[in-house]
């Protein structure tokens, strides 16, 4: 099995939590999102725990930005990645035809 063929899905079957963790391991642009996400909310839990306001406010508006930033990801990510694998259907049908082509062809030509 090639890397590629490790993300391989079936978009009759996949379910929509199936499609955001393939799209989380395929875009690491979203995984970088949800980790700045993640320290700018523990930021802001600081912030207010020790009672700097300023510095909470501005984490908390940083996690807002990155949260923005995150979904932005996921879903040009998710356009991106769906267009990628429909260009890879067409081209492997279109190969698939053309082999069966030629292999009428050899057909023809032994007989």
């Amino acid at each position: 099995m090639s890397s590629d063929d490790q993300y391989y899905y079936d978009e009759d079957t996949e379910t929509a939590l199936d499609k955001v963790k393939r799209l989380f391991v395929e875009n690491r642009v979203v995984s970088a999102g949800v980790g700045l996400t993640i320290a700018a909310f523990i930021g802001a839990s600081y912030g207010v725990r020790t009672g700097r306001r300023e510095f909470a406010q501005h984490m908390f508006r940083a996690r807002v930005g990155f949260q923005f930033f995150t979904l932005a990801a996921l879903l040009g990510g998710g356009m991106f990645y769906d267009k990628k694998r429909k260009e890879e259907r067409v081209a492997l049908e279109q190969n698939r035809i053309e082999l069966s082509r030629m292999a009428a062809l050899d057909d023809q030509k032994s007989v």
